[in-house]
């Protein structure tokens, strides 16, 4: 079996996921090693509490479970505990930036001060956003919680501005939709796609379909 070397990538949604355990489900068998964003404590027979991303991460866990391929997991059930604290921070932030009208750059800078690690590769990965050998198998463009977290440290005062605005929005919409899927497709139809694709601008290649 020859290695694979592209990066798979979804947004986080119930429907981009399943659309991306299809796609590896008929590719992985055949590649060599495949990493799934799973809690590697998954992948050695523990039990894993999920939390609130259970039912968007149960497309992979059937995968694993059921495809018989070279699986592997990254990240760790303290990943996702502390996924759940930023969260609770960032809404906080948009809370404030809601109630005051105005955004404070320098508490969002700190927010988003490390830039994720690389995935490894091949790997299905939430919301990276460009790259050579990047290959969209399921909801696109990145959410923009997911965009900021990889170009935040890359953009103008101007531009994060903007996509903290874009943030406190898909925020208020999670809290008034039945699930991600309806935020984000909300945030799509407001025009999010054109935004993400001018705060990228030209600086990165362009991911493939």
């Amino acid at each position: 079996m020859r290695k694979a070397l592209f990066i798979a990538t979804t947004s986080l949604t119930r429907s981009g996921v399943e659309a991306c355990a299809d796609f590896l489900e008929a590719t992985a068998p055949r590649l060599g090693e495949f990493w799934l964003p799973l809690p590697r404590e998954l992948c050695a027979g523990r039990p894993v509490d999920l939390g609130p991303l259970e039912r968007y991460l149960e497309p992979l866990l059937a995968l694993y479970h059921e495809v018989e391929a070279d699986w592997r997991c990254y990240g760790s059930a303290e990943d996702l505990r502390r996924r759940e604290m930023a969260t609770a921070k960032l809404a906080a932030l948009v809370i404030k930036a809601r109630v005051y009208g105005k955004i404070d750059l320098r508490e969002w800078d700190t927010y988003f001060s490390r830039p994720p690690s690389p995935p490894p590769t091949p790997s299905l990965v939430f919301g990276t956003v460009g790259g050579e050998e990047l290959v969209i198998c399921g909801a696109h463009p990145p959410n923009p919680i997911e965009a900021a977290h990889e170009l935040w440290h890359t953009l103008t005062p101007q531009k994060k501005t903007e996509l903290a605005t874009w943030i406190t929005k898909f925020i208020a919409h999670i809290v008034d939709s039945i699930n991600l899927d309806e935020a984000y497709h909300k945030l799509i139809r407001e025009g999010w796609e054109n935004t993400y694709k001018t705060i990228l601008g030209n600086s990165r290649p362009q991911p493939k379909w």
